[in-house]
């Protein structure tokens, strides 16, 4: 989905709650490159469930983030909140190209609970067959005033958005250019943040639908915090898998296994919607982004529940980097961080 759209788009910038990510991708050829990057934090409040509590704020992390990247580039592309985002996919007959924008508008009227006049549309044809006459279409409707707010945030910041986008749909765009779907026809994509985990379905190769599940990062910390002695800095590197000799092993796991256990059991409700939405003999795989990607024991928990190879995303299987970027930094754990925002830098969806 783009709402907004220019031919190309150097800088991805992903808002989340707590962190602002931002990556400069450069296309060479038919090669895309990670060129920077940067991860600015947030003030906590600055965005509250996808809201902008603090223009200001995030205005200043905003361009710092950028300038990080790179100082000269005042245009980004971005990603608009879940919460501001209405999609769907439908099968529709088989139209032409001139009758496809009524066609979908008709349809927009009938799923949506906003007046029209609130709201932007936009779409795209996922799948046409020609022999059944039908067309799939994926309709995404976001709400102009969250799109406004977004848009005055990054006018105090000196920034100018060439590309307003879904951080879901961002994410399969690393996943297409990555991965084999021949290998794996039908998945999730999970990306786990602090406050939310969006889990992104696709069969065939084909995005099919999105939810959003409420347990997410923040769930394992409130987990960890329980043990005695475990205070904010020492829960942060448990769930990045360091875990220093002087915390109980055993109350760290059985917080985790827990933690975990009950974001898979999310995970099995939403997949429930999937399977019961279309014709899926099995699923193939889970592949892992955002901040809690990398929770000890969770790929584990989520093989067993659901019966799906369970991976961590990499970027970096087709998309290069220069190995003095990331100094000392580990870049499988940086990629997966980057990933929403690699994704929308290189704009292909």
């Amino acid at each position: 989905m783009q709402l907004y759209r220019r031919e190309t788009s150097a800088i991805g910038l992903d808002i989340g709650s707590s962190m602002i990510k931002a990556a400069k991708m450069t296309l060479r050829g038919k090669r895309y490159y990670l060129e920077n990057y940067a991860l600015e934090p947030l003030e906590e409040g600055t965005i509250q469930s996808g809201e902008i509590k603090n223009p200001s704020s995030l205005a200043q992390s905003a361009l710092k983030a950028v300038r990080k990247c790179d100082p000269h580039i005042k245009e980004v592309a971005i990603a608009l909140p879940n919460s501001a985002i209405l999609s769907d996919v439908l099968t529709m007959d088989l139209r032409t190209e001139k009758d496809i924008h009524e066609a979908v508008m008709v349809e927009a009227q009938q799923i949506s609970p906003f007046d029209m006049a609130d709201v932007e549309l936009d779409y795209a044809i996922l799948s046409r067959d020609e022999v059944a006459k039908k067309m799939k279409v994926l309709i995404v409707l976001a709400k102009n005033d969250i799109i406004l707010s977004y848009i005055d945030f990054l006018s105090e910041a000196g920034l100018k958005p060439t590309v307003f986008d879904v951080d879901l749909f961002a994410l399969n765009n690393i996943f297409h250019m990555n991965y084999d779907i021949e290998k794996y026809h039908s998945g999730i994509l999970l990306n786990i943040g602090s406050e939310n985990t969006g889990a992104a379905f696709y069969q065939n190769g084909i995005y099919h639908s999105s939810r959003d599940i409420s347990v997410a990062g923040m769930h394992f910390i409130r987990e960890l915090k329980n043990i005695p002695d475990m205070n904010s800095d020492r829960c942060n590197s448990v769930v990045q898998g360091k875990v220093s000799a002087d915390v109980n092993l055993e109350s760290v796991t059985h917080a985790l296994n827990s933690s975990s256990k009950v974001l898979a059991n999310a995970v099995d409700v939403a997949l429930s919607y999937f399977q019961s939405s279309d014709v899926m003999e099995k699923l193939d795989v889970i592949l892992l982004s955002g901040g809690y990607a990398w929770v000890p024991g969770l790929i584990n928990i989520l093989e067993m529940s659901t019966g799906a190879e369970v991976l961590v995303m990499d970027p970096f299987i087709n998309i290069q980097y220069n190995e003095k970027l990331m100094g000392n930094n580990d870049p499988k754990k940086i990629g997966t961080i980057l990933a929403v925002a690699m994704g929308l830098a290189t704009g292909k969806n």
